[in-house]
């Protein structure tokens, strides 16, 4: 398991044109991704294992219950790589490293690019690596995907040679509430060896909206990037994330916006 807290202080400034009309600060201890889980395997012989994982949150804070809410599930892992069925991480959420930020805060991380990061209830089968080259696809059944929400579909690779690495992950939903062929494509890029770490990452997402009277494929462009150098024991890094003119959620709204989250690990 995993204990982590911190104390957070934030200030934010709302405007109105020019002008401030609204200031808000607030200081917190905050859990900063507190966790317990159990995991095993079994050997079943010819190279066959079966493995499984209970994980879920436990914030010292107080703020969470509940078993199995981080990823847990049951499978066979051998040459041909491994199958998993429970709660498991979207392929794209584990092409998350360009945001290495922890923080309770929504501004104190890359949220609005992570944002369709998820964890679902679904089958997932991740290949073995062959050349530097490896593979994930992942589905998540209708009736595992909520009220209002069709299943969906996802896949992505990875590839690794000496430092360099490159990332792809998507996803496509017939429907939620709101949208309809609802699909995100992410492709990171980037050099992660000894002291230093470097990524740039691309997200583009694109639906259309469901109401009748909305008649409009809408899409929204974001990128982001992050540099980390490791200074003996300390960590110094900075992301940079901007997001470009649209929203896949209404055909009208400006969401542009640019973000720099700056810290250091000790």
């Amino acid at each position: 398991g995993t204990i982590k807290a911190g104390v957070e202080t934030s200030r934010s400034v709302a405007h109105h044109g020019a002008q401030a009309d609204r200031v808000k600060t607030a200081t917190e201890i905050a859990d900063l991704g507190s966790k317990i889980g159990f995991k095993g395997q079994e050997d079943l012989g010819n190279g066959l294992k079966a493995i499984w994982q209970l994980e879920q949150k436990a914030y010292v804070s107080g703020t969470d219950t509940g078993w199995g809410n981080r990823q847990s599930f049951i499978g066979l892992k051998g040459g041909f790589g491994k199958v998993r069925v429970g709660r498991l991480n979207s392929v794209l959420k584990d092409t998350d490293g360009f945001n290495p930020w922890e923080g309770k805060s929504y501004y104190l991380g890359l949220s609005n690019i992570a944002q369709p990061e998820e964890r679902h209830v679904s089958v997932r089968y991740d290949s073995p690596e062959f050349a530097g080259f490896s593979g994930s696809v992942q589905y998540v059944p209708n009736d595992n995907s909520g009220k209002n929400h069709s299943e969906s579909y996802h896949a992505g690779f990875n590839y690794k040679n000496s430092g360099f690495f490159v990332q792809y992950a998507g996803f496509y939903k017939r429907h939620n509430y709101t949208t309809e062929k609802h699909q995100v494509h992410r492709l990171v890029g980037g050099y992660d060896h000894d002291a230093l770490y470097a990524s740039v990452a691309v997200q583009q997402q694109d639906a259309k909206l469901t109401w009748r009277n909305d008649n409009s494929h809408n899409s929204q462009t974001e990128v982001a990037t992050t540099v980390a150098y490791r200074f003996g024991n300390v960590t110094p890094r900075v992301s940079y994330a901007h997001g470009f003119k649209g929203s896949v959620y209404d055909a009208d709204n400006d969401n542009t916006y640019d973000q720099v989250v700056v810290g250091a690990e000790y």
